[in-house]
């Protein structure tokens, strides 16, 4: 549990002393990706969703996606050059008819670029307190949205596990097939999971879906896109859309192989192992390619960690045309993944140190290396049977590329490899920066800083929404034990607390803010 630095302050009254103690600080804390990356995502259009947008993507931002991503980065690192328009895409996406039409299927790899900057956002209080009641309740409509139906699509209790659908009919897709797919089907469960603040509140939600109710409250909110998606069966008769009973039965009892939401951390495993699964190799064929595709342009001979596990796996992989061996498509799988990691990692659910993360981690240094080389060298991509062309970091489906890197190369690498775990604390008053962004305190001035002061017979401390706070408590004597005695909720301003049944003499009380 992270603690954060408290002045001192005790109050004598009736043989109750209370006294905040200096704590350790270490929130969850992340570099800003690159100035020069988030002018870039600045610059960028923003993202808009339909149903009208060609290739089944259902957007205009399957090449260009990912600014929303390094946004959401850079203001929850604490660099406000990214919060304005940050707070535009946010409101953009929560309006109707810009809103994801999550399907639960292929257009959920680029969904994340909103779900996950959704999920980031509620965790950085100096944005999402900006935000008003009804932006932030079709924000909870749409997250709701993405989660149903990808837990839809995903769950071993869909009627349709072996022959599957989306919510709008789709047959084009499957839980097991590549990245691609898996990192938007699978991950939107997770990002959202995240969103929702645990497995506990996230499995509630599941177990009392009620599909008539959901799909009322999406079409009173103005959210058309979504609302006709859950409603497809009903609205159009297409024989392959699940029912409202069908959507139910497979998600209020969700399980994913062996996996309930309380095993977020062994879905991600599932990923990230599948994601980053193959050995290093310059292409198909021992380099060879089929017909001269499906293999690096140049630069074989020179290529890192030839034969290391943890190359993208739609470098070596199959679709329903025979192999595939494509840049483009790797380059999916990596951006999703990375979207995937960073909002466990931000939201807590994902920690350094641990099997899972490092081991992800290993894989992603290995495969994005190696992605980084043949981007530069350039790949003549295969799929589908077919050679589509020489790829690098220069063709227009990577024109994200520039500043999404910086989201490994400037944020995730370092957390992940830093041997010096220290957290920044720019104006040096106890509390690191990435703990005053989220408490909506101010990194630059040494005068807002994390403080527990008495008040009354109680305690209080700054406090935002959508944080939780545990209180804990320890008698006066040598022997210091600390007992978890309340969690409290956070609330704009501060917060605070009176313990009810204070024993006599001298107590000690401590504060911690949950990841």
């Amino acid at each position: 549990m992270p603690m954060f630095s408290s002045a001192s302050a005790s109050l004598r009254n009736t043989l109750l002393t209370y006294c905040s103690l200096a704590l350790s600080a270490h929130a969850v804390v992340l570099n800003s990706p690159s100035q020069t990356a988030v002018n870039a995502a600045v610059s960028c259009s923003l993202i808009d969703y339909g149903r009208d947008y060609t290739n089944g993507a259902y957007t205009n931002g399957a090449w260009f996606g990912g600014a929303s991503i390094v946004l959401a980065t850079a203001s929850f690192a604490g660099n406000t050059s990214a919060d304005a328009r940050l707070l535009e895409q946010l409101r953009f996406s929560s309006t109707g008819t810009n809103e994801i039409c999550a399907n639960g299927g292929y257009p959920a790899q680029h969904e994340l670029q909103a779900t996950g900057m959704f999920a980031i956002a509620k965790l950085t209080p100096r944005i999402w307190n900006q935000l008003t009641t009804a932006e932030k309740s079709r924000i909870d409509l749409i997250m709701k949205a993405s989660l149903i139906s990808c837990a839809f699509t995903t769950s071993n209790n869909n009627p349709f596990v072996n022959s599957q659908r989306t919510l709008d009919g789709d047959t084009n897709l499957g839980r097991d097939w590549n990245p691609n797919y898996r990192e938007g089907m699978l991950g939107s469960v997770l990002v959202a999971m995240t969103y929702f603040g645990g497995p506990t509140a996230t499995q509630s939600i599941l177990t009392s879906y009620d599909h008539a109710q959901f799909v009322s409250q999406l079409y009173s909110a103005g959210l058309t896109n979504a609302g006709l998606t859950f409603n497809y069966k009903a609205a159009t008769g297409n024989q392959n859309a699940p029912t409202g009973a069908n959507i139910e039965t497979a998600v209020r009892n969700y399980i994913y192989y062996n996996s309930g939401i309380s095993d977020y951390t062994g879905i991600y495993n599932s990923l990230a192992t599948d994601t980053y699964g193959k050995n290093v190799n310059s292409g198909l064929n021992n380099g060879a390619g089929i017909n001269g595709s499906g293999k690096i342009n140049s630069g074989a001979a020179t290529l890192p960690n030839p034969g290391v596990a943890g190359m993208l796996k739609e470098f070596d992989s199959s679709d329903g045309g025979g192999f595939r061996s494509s840049l483009e498509y790797c380059y999916y799988g990596y951006r999703s993944h990375q979207t995937n990691q960073l909002v466990l990692i931000i939201g807590g659910y994902l920690q350094k140190g641990t099997a899972v993360t490092d081991n992800a981690a290993a894989k992603m240094r290995i495969g994005n290396t190696d992605l980084w080389y043949k981007m530069a060298n350039g790949y003549r991509d295969y799929d589908k049977g077919n050679d589509y062309g020489l790829k690098n970091a220069f063709s227009p489906q990577m024109q994200a590329f520039p500043y999404i890197r910086s989201l490994w190369e400037d944020v995730l690498y370092p957390y992940h490899f830093s041997s010096t775990a220290i957290p920044t604390d720019s104006d040096g008053d106890g509390t690191d920066d990435a703990t005053e962004v989220r408490l909506g305190l101010n990194p630059a001035s040494g005068v807002s800083r994390f403080m527990v002061w008495t008040e009354g017979r109680g305690i209080r401390w700054p406090s935002a929404p959508g944080l939780t706070f545990v209180v804990q408590r320890s008698s006066g004597s040598s022997s210091v034990n600390w007992v978890t005695i309340a969690t409290v909720t956070g609330v704009y301003g501060t917060t605070g607390f009176t313990d009810p049944s204070p024993p006599a003499g001298t107590v000690l009380y401590r504060v911690g803010l949950k990841p």
